[in-house]
């Protein structure tokens, strides 16, 4: 076991030993350390297979480069992952896992809501849940085997139109480095932030400026639904998921597109009912926002997803399902 000097780190010197004797080490300088200790303890494996480790922020300031806590709790300790919060900064590494995608589960989470505490749990539980079990485990031909012939009932019987078509061309991949986010989905968020960049480049324009922070919000909110689907849902969960916002996105993003709201806010003179129709576009950016957070929400909890966004006032602009059809012939959709 390598050894630190308490002059080199004393938070981690102690954090190093803490580890060799159990699974959750919370150093007594972190605020609510008792709490959090117990915690985090009823959700981390009894098994060894996980420690946690929370430092105060001021662990990092003796650092070598960044990632140095990590790499010296992982070399030090037995657990084949260990996740580490240093301030609030959430850092996880893994052999059981790939260590890249432990990566990415502690980041995600650490850029999500909540307390410190509450996105420990939700690391610690995702790579839990992506942890295989131990040989001779599990049923073979038993009921792993049969869940993807219930799934793909369940799709066929719930997932009506648009969905079916998407379960028949779609294919989940198990390798941790590919995108999570469907690619139909994956183009509207690209477009979406080329979209942030237009509004935030308009001078003056409160209404643009907020425009643009409820765009980047929308895309980086997408994003995390589809990447959580991934991690935690059946693949009918996230066909369905698709198969709602591939048309909203679109609608959306034809809406938003330079030749209608951004046209709006610079030339509001060249058309009719200008205000009218610069408040529907904000308040459906809006609400399908509101209804992708509902919808992580629901992922985090377990609980299928509800869709009641509908985009009405949208939907009755003749000019904007032509831009949204043009914008689907661009995507070879």
């Amino acid at each position: 076991m390598p050894s630190l000097s308490g002059s080199d780190n004393p938070w981690l010197d102690d954090a190093v030993s803490g580890i060799s004797t159990q699974n959750v080490y919370v150093d007594s300088a972190v605020s609510g350390a008792t709490g959090l200790t117990d915690a985090l303890s009823s959700v981390v494996p009894d098994d060894g297979s996980i420690a946690v480790v929370v430092l105060p922020a001021a662990a990092n300031r003796e650092n070598q480069y960044d990632g140095y806590v990590l790499d010296q709790l992982t070399a030090a300790g037995g657990q084949k992952t260990v996740i580490v919060a240093v301030g609030d900064n959430l850092m996880a590494d893994s052999v059981a896992i790939d260590g890249e995608r432990a990566m990415t589960i502690a980041n995600e989470n650490e850029s999500s809501g909540g307390s410190l505490q509450d996105k420990l749990i939700e690391t610690v539980n995702e790579i839990s849940a992506e942890t295989p079990t131990s040989p001779g485990g599990g049923d073979v031909g038993g009921a792993d085997v049969l869940l993807p012939v219930v799934i793909g009932g369940v799709v066929l019987l719930a997932a009506a139109g648009t969905a079916i078509g998407l379960i028949a061309r779609r294919r989940r991949t198990p390798a941790p480095s590919a995108d999570p986010v469907p690619a139909g989905i994956r183009l509207r968020v690209t477009r979406l932030r080329e979209l942030r960049a237009d509004y935030a480049a308009v001078p003056g324009s409160p209404v643009a400026a907020e425009t643009a922070a409820g765009i980047d919000a929308l895309a980086s909110h997408v994003e995390q639904l589809f990447i959580r689907l991934d991690a935690k849902a059946g693949e009918d969960q996230s066909v369905l998921a698709e198969a709602e916002y591939s048309d909203k996105l679109a609608r959306l993003v034809a809406a938003l597109d330079r030749d209608y709201l951004l046209d709006l806010l610079t030339r509001p003179d060249l058309w009719d009912a200008p205000d009218e129709r610069i408040a529907e576009v904000r308040e459906a950016l809006a609400a399908v926002t509101t209804q992708i957070v509902d919808n992580i929400k629901q992922v985090n909890a377990r609980t299928g997803l509800l869709f009641q966004v509908s985009l009405d006032s949208l939907i009755g602009r003749s000019e904007l399902r032509d831009w949204e059809r043009q914008f689907k012939q661009s995507s070879g959709e």
